[in-house]
């Protein structure tokens, strides 16, 4: 990169051809100079500067420079200057440097070009690295849909409900279309299909009960008629051509001289009821900057809060004296002060009220503070209330600090005045899309064999689909800009599967296809059931989640995933997870869940102690399989964060995946019975312990074994909720009788603490990780303890410095197949991400 400034070198000439290397060298730290003010540019460089240079270089990367030769052993080493004795050091223990004639560093000799060359290209295969991302074969081209021919009733934009829903008189609303399906005749028919013609829709809020199912003879169909896009958006229209210029009298009323002749007015009268003061505005270029809202957090008055920072929203570190200066700086007055905190992920914004702030003294009063906690924002905005009430934030947020004394005065800045139903903007107007966020847009309650296929839903403060029943098919539709709805389903899509379904046999299948989740405050897809008491142990789910593409998930609800599962038989593949908030995929206490040729990318951002998978908190997880998936740069790329996250879970078979640029592939915690093989780890993080097997629990067993005092094992929250769940298995037949025809496995477990030292004992850590594969900077790739060997298999797993390439054919261009004559599974790209 050219540098900021000129090196300061009073003997590198403005014009010399080597000078914006020399400077960008100095403000890198690679070049001190001979003196503070002489570089000596014509001198010969030796082989101890040499030496120091590549080691200042190398110490402000991503290049170990902490092992050190010992350089004592050589005849001239006390010719070595002292300020380069670690460099030479570093030097020779990573090969750089091998001596001359006579076993001698030769230190102050010149380094020729030749020595130059040979230097650099060692540092090179040894620190460089070589490998590029992955080429995904597979890419995903999206389809257009067919004309649907022969549907049984049409909705269109330009109908109207009082025609009969053929294609020549359609209706105008999917109300009247559930209207004519209810009254239908069904008898002898094969199906029922509904076709919507293209445009936009809305708002929506359309509800099926269980008298609007179908059967397994004869679905129930609602899909696009295939001219176009058929789009549902909540919420309501303000055209630019409603607006105009706001009258003297309420320029001078409400607005300051400043924003003279830039204000405009429309009346909304009927459109804003059940106005959220949390709800958003999008215009035709985009979201709008900031609004005005209320200056009660709970009551929507009309006594606004109508002004803010120019700046509108900006990030800024939360230590109080520094919000505090600023404060006193910016603001000419500071009556009735506020900060906002605001979430900017995607498309949605939270707005939450942390308080009122007392300048004089910093405290913070925030009487909402459970109210708002119990949303749960941890996913963005962080903070604790300390013993004096005082809050402390723990980490950076978006902010907006809004203030009573200032006025709308930033394009695209708007205030909606609830009470008197006007809606005033800032600069030309435009057409402004208001969400009302009033009802969940399509809920299904009690339902049987209902498909929707080919429909996109936009900008819902509430669930787009909330959906009870069994024999739900969801293909093919777009999902965009989902709030959080307070009813407990947070998600945009929410399947809750009847837990008896088909009088007790395997459910009916549940399939979300095709589909694209984009800007969720929580989950993407959430799918529930079909998993307490027995049906824990039992296959009966059925659910299939397949090539649908997931980002920008989780952006409010935290310890989660853009795809969620509370359910027992569940297959995920070809899917692709990219930039989520907390989670990728999350199936804790699941059983017999595949995860397979799915793309995790840029997963687990804004989340710790948790994975791009999450299994956490799964006694009775068993016969899970995560395989053959790629998990891109990005993923769980800090401390805390992994590929895999098997804590407290068991069960899991995570083989054959690729793991690329992430920072930590997997950990096992305090569970057992995980098996973790012949996956490959391209790591360029600096943590050895690419594979993590918490040996904690078999610890404090093997304490309590050697002292006699198992009080504090008993005591630990994974005894107890083993043993609650074994207790089910040995003394309920019907649990016992799924336990033995599905997970006979756990019908060998014991929490008998006489039994301390057997390996089916519930606390002691019994894993499998063997046949692993690891390339990084070090070429050092696994940590295992002990306690961990005491009960695990351990075993055949190697690890490559980045200068060796002993697995795949092409990595430079992304070609991560396996060579030929080498004994490893190769990784089907061509399967991997959507179809």
């Amino acid at each position: 990169p050219k540098p900021k400034a000129s090196s300061g070198f009073e003997d590198v000439a403005d014009g010399a051809w080597y000078r914006d290397a020399v400077a960008w060298a100095k403000e890198n730290g690679v070049v001190s100079g001979v003196s503070k003010s002489r570089f000596a540019p014509d001198t010969n460089v030796t082989r101890e500067q040499l030496a120091t240079m590549l080691y200042r270089f190398s110490s402000s990367g991503p290049v170990y420079v902490t092992e050190r030769a010992d350089i004592t052993t050589f005849n001239d080493f006390d010719e070595v200057s002292s300020w380069a004795t670690d460099a030479l050091g570093w030097a020779v223990e990573a090969g750089l440097i091998k001596g001359v004639s006579g076993n001698r560093l030769s230190p102050g000799g010149n380094a020729t070009r030749e020595q130059f060359a040979a230097i650099i290209e060692r540092y090179d295969g040894k620190f460089t690295l070589e490998y590029s991302d992955p080429v995904l074969v597979s890419r995903y081209t999206a389809k257009k849909y067919p004309l649907v021919k022969d549907a049984d009733f049409y909705v269109s934009t330009k109908g109207s409900d009082d025609n009969d829903g053929s294609f020549k008189h359609p209706f105008a609303t999917w109300n009247r279309a559930v209207e004519a399906v209810r009254a239908l005749d069904k008898t002898d028919k094969n199906g029922v299909t509904v076709a919507f013609m293209a445009g936009s829709y809305g708002p929506l809020s359309v509800t099926l009960t269980a008298e609007d199912s179908g059967t397994e003879e004869c679905p129930i169909t609602y899909c696009a008629y295939g001219d176009g896009d058929v789009i549902f958006n909540d919420g309501v229209e303000v055209p630019a051509s409603d607006f105009s210029p706001v009258s003297d009298e309420v320029q001078e009323a409400l607005f300051t001289n400043k924003a003279k002749g830039k204000i405009y007015v429309a009346d909304v009268s009927g459109k804003i009821d059940g106005y959220d003061v949390q709800s958003l505005v999008l215009s035709d270029s985009g979201e709008m900057n900031l609004a005005r809202f209320p200056d009660k957090y709970d009551d929507n008055t009309d006594n606004l809060l109508r002004a803010a920072e120019t700046t509108g929203i900006r990030t800024m570190k939360f230590t109080f004296p520094t919000v505090l200066r600023r404060l006193r700086t910016t603001y000419h007055t500071l009556d009735g002060l506020k900060i906002y905190g605001f979430l900017t992920f995607g498309w949605y914004k939270e707005m939450l009220s942390v308080g009122d702030v007392n300048l004089e003294t910093g405290d913070f009063d925030v009487p909402d503070y459970y109210k708002a906690r119990s949303y749960d924002f941890t996913g963005g905005l962080r903070w604790e209330v300390e013993p004096d009430g005082n809050i402390f934030f723990k980490e950076d947020v978006d902010l907006a600090l809004v203030n009573l004394s200032e006025d709308l005065d930033a394009q695209r800045e708007f205030w909606i005045d609830v009470e008197n139903e006007k809606m005033y903007v800032y600069g030309e107007p435009e057409n402004y899309h208001i969400i009302s966020g009033s009802a969940v847009m399509l809920t299904m309650s009690g339902v049987r064999c209902i498909t929707v296929r080919g429909i996109d839903f936009y900008n819902s403060d509430r669930a787009m689909i909330d959906a009870y029943g069994e024999g739900i098919t969801i293909e093919d539709c777009v999902f965009s800009g989902c709030g959080q709805f307070e009813d407990g389903g947070e998600a945009a899509v929410h399947v809750s599967i009847p837990e008896d379904a088909s009088g007790g046999g395997v459910a009916l299948p549940t399939v979300v296809r095709g589909c694209e989740f984009r800007n969720a405050a929580g989950n993407g897809l959430f799918i529930e059931g079909c998993r307490r008491g027995a049906n824990i142990l039992k296959r009966r789910s059925n659910v299939t989640v397949d090539n649908c593409f997931f980002t920008e998930c989780n952006i409010r609800k935290s310890n989660t995933g853009a795809l969620r599962l509370l359910v027992s038989g569940a297959t995920v593949t070809h899917n692709e997870i990219v930039n989520a908030c907390w989670e990728g995929l999350d199936y804790r206490s699941c059983s017999v869940v595949t995860a397979s040729y799915n793309l995790f990318e840029n997963v687990c951002y804004n989340g710790d102690d948790t994975g791009a998978v999450n299994a956490y908190n799964g006694e009775e997880a068993e016969h899970n399989v995560i395989s053959h998936n790629l998990f891109l740069a990005g993923t769980a790329g800090s401390v805390g964060r992994y590929c895999a996250y098997l804590d407290d879970s068991c069960g899991t078979e995570f083989c054959h995946n690729l793991i690329f640029n992430c920072g930590s592939a997997v950990m096992s915690n305090g569970n057992r019975n995980n098996n973790i093989h012949h996956n490959v780890i391209v790591n360029t993080e600096s943590s050895p312990a690419a594979i993590t097997i918490h040996e904690g629990c078999t610890v404090l067993t093997l304490e309590a074994g050697a002292s006699g005092d198992f009080n504090e094992v008993v005591k630990h929250d994974t005894y107890k909720r083993w043993r609650e769940f074994l207790d089910k298995i040995n003394n309920d037949p019907e649990w016992h009788d799924a336990a033995a025809a599905n997970m006979p496995e756990l019908l060998d477990l014991t929490y008998d603490t006489s039994r301390w030292q057997d390996p089916a004992f519930i606390m002691n850590t019994v894993n499998e990780a063997y046949s692993n594969r690891m390339i990084s900077y070090t070429g050092a790739g696994y940590e295992y303890s002990d306690e961990v060997k005491l009960f695990c298999n351990v075993s055949d797993n190697l690890a490559y410095g980045l200068s060796d390439n002993p697995l795949f054919v092409n990595p430079t261009q992304g070609d991560y197949r396996i060579r030929d004559g080498v004994d490893f599974p190769d990784i089907e790209f061509e399967k991997i991400g959507r179809y």
